[in-house]
């Protein structure tokens, strides 16, 4: 009878043992988390443009040439906190008479006092030329806007891009891991 409860123990943890050694990697068991590269948008800035001596009741129109797609931020400071700046964005190079009469097409507008600086940000921009233009307005007591200032201005133009460039689904090496836990079965 020993030797029968013998055999049943040894018996027991094979069984144990193989049943143990199945359930790594097993479906049942859990498997390590999965590392998931997600990529990460990159900035970088483009071009800064110095703009000395804009007399007010100016306007200065620059062209913007975008090589490749992406989320444009302009930033504009300047040196008097009463100047009334106003910035554009468009696709046209406007002449003088649009710029003056505002029948310029531009599809980026901020038109106001402040802040100082001005930061405006775009929707995403396929490659083209665009043209960013200023406009430092002249007093108009009557209004109450505007003043006398001639200003020194800077100009930084940044682009957002995507990490694959082109949102194809090819490797890509910049990132940050996320961890992505698989499921349990």
């Amino acid at each position: 009878m020993r030797e029968g409860l013998r055999r049943a123990g040894s018996l027991a943890a094979a069984v144990g043992l193989a049943a143990a050694l199945a359930g790594c990697g097993g479906e049942n068991s859990p498997r390590p988390p999965v590392v998931v590269i997600t990529p990460e948008p990159v900035r970088g800035v483009i071009a800064q443009v110095p703009v000395p001596n804009f007399l007010p009741d100016n306007w200065i129109s620059l062209p913007v040439v975008l090589s490749q797609r992406g989320v444009l931020d302009i930033t504009v400071d300047w040196t008097f906190p009463s100047t009334w700046m106003y910035v554009y964005l468009g696709r046209t190079n406007c002449d003088y008479a649009q710029l003056s009469s505002r029948t310029c097409p531009f599809f980026l507008t901020s038109e106001t006092q402040s802040p100082k600086p001005r930061v405006l940000v775009t929707e995403e921009l396929q490659p083209s030329t665009y043209y960013l233009v200023l406009y430092n307005v002249p007093l108009d007591p009557k209004a109450g806007t505007g003043s006398n200032n001639t200003e020194s201005a800077m100009i930084q133009l940044g682009l957002t891009i995507r990490a694959s460039g082109d949102g194809s689904s090819d490797a890509i090496h910049l990132g940050r891991p996320l961890v992505v836990s698989p499921p349990r079965l």
